[in-house]
């Protein structure tokens, strides 16, 4: 496909944020306008799961490009649940593609904490599927089960799930803006909250606030948007820890990209369980069925392992403000490119509901 650039990455801090979702998208999207010519950017893509609950924010749009000044832009609103930055992102892609922009403003953001847990894991449970629903799963249960098919179908424990842990804390005090910040040792994950069998507290993002944004331009920068994917699939359990939908994504990305798993040098993926980073590597293709877990343990996927995955910290250290995500995952791989200037190919993966509406893009570092 032709080549979509990105310009002025920026992603706030993630944790917890006083004021509303106008006040962080502006503190965030401002570094980006500022570092873009403000009077070229035609579209303005809001992506937010649910603003309008947690801070009873509405318009976004318009209110965010009319504190930013920009001039009649093209201004919207999308909402894919958790995978909401992810198809923001898409979408402008899209919109340049066709013909119709040359530029435009990308946001996500989410803010969580002004709802207490029990208020969250409600709204957050308002985006399973019906058939979900009776089966009386949460997001957290839906993830556990997920991951004890996992365990069982390879020959796993559930104390091997603290290799990913242990690895996504450790990225996570490396990133400056990563909400949790804690050297977890073996004693912590033995001795942690259990959630829902067989995942812990250690094994579960936190609730976060956050905002990510990009410029999208035709105008040549130092990363391109290469290859998209994107597939929905109802809910429909096959006794496989796998998602069909991600499965779809990856596939469609890696075709309109020209590049296979083995071209990949770097990846972040949804991690919201901390199982979900190795279920969604193997439905990349990164590696084969079952052996996903111990290329975590033997160090592979660790920042300077052969294949670096969520070197960020991941959702579950970086936090996941869940409509902000998405985004905030393309801002830390154009973080890593110029960290790593080695690496050409690089991979995201976000999650909508209970992986029912996922997303796949895949970055080039431009030569």
């Amino acid at each position: 496909m032709a080549k979509v650039f990105i310009h002025g990455p920026s992603l706030s801090h993630f944790g917890k944020f006083t004021g509303n979702h106008l006040e962080l998208s502006y503190q965030t999207t401002k570094q980006s306008v500022n570092e873009f010519q403000s009077h070229k950017i035609e579209f303005l893509i809001y992506a937010g799961f649910s603003p309008d609950v947690y801070t009873k924010d509405y318009h976004l749009p318009a209110k965010l490009a009319s504190s930013l000044g920009l001039k009649n832009p093209y201004s919207i609103r999308v909402e894919t649940a958790s995978s909401s930055g992810a198809s923001a992102l898409q979408l402008g892609v899209n919109l340049i593609l066709s013909g119709r922009f040359k530029h435009g403003l990308v946001v996500a953001t989410e803010i969580m904490s002004q709802l207490n847990r029990e208020e969250n894991n409600l709204l957050l449970g308002s985006v399973l599927s019906d058939q979900q629903r009776r089966l009386g799963m949460s997001m957290a249960q839906g993830g556990a089960m997920f991951t004890r098919r996992y365990l069982e179908l390879y020959g796993y424990k559930a104390k091997d799930l603290f290799a990913i842990s242990k690895k996504l804390h450790d990225n996570g005090l490396k990133n400056p803006k990563a909400q949790i910040k804690k050297n977890l040792t073996w004693e912590d994950y033995e001795k942690q909250p259990m959630i829902t069998s067989p995942l812990g507290l250690y094994d579960i993002s936190p609730l976060s606030d956050g905002c990510a944004s990009v410029i999208l331009s035709a105008e040549k920068s130092k990363v391109s948007v290469k290859g998209m994917g994107h597939g929905t699939a109802a809910f429909l359990p096959s006794g496989d820890p796998s998602f069909s939908s991600s499965v779809t994504a990856f596939g469609k990305a890696y075709e309109e990209a020209g590049v296979g798993p083995k071209d990949v040098d770097f990846a972040e993926l949804h991690d919201a369980f901390t199982p979900f980073e190795i279920i969604g590597a193997e439905d990349a293709g990164l590696f084969g069925r079952g052996e996903a877990l111990a290329k975590v343990v033997s160090g592979l996927t660790h920042p300077e392992g052969q294949l670096p995955i969520n070197a960020s910290g991941g959702l579950k250290s970086r936090g996941h403000p869940v409509g902000a995500s998405g985004l905030a995952q393309i801002v830390e791989i154009c973080r890593f490119f110029d960290l790593w200037q080695e690496k050409r190919i690089a991979l995201s993966h976000s999650i909508g509901g209970l992986a029912t509406n996922n997303f796949a893009t895949i970055l080039e570092r431009e030569k």
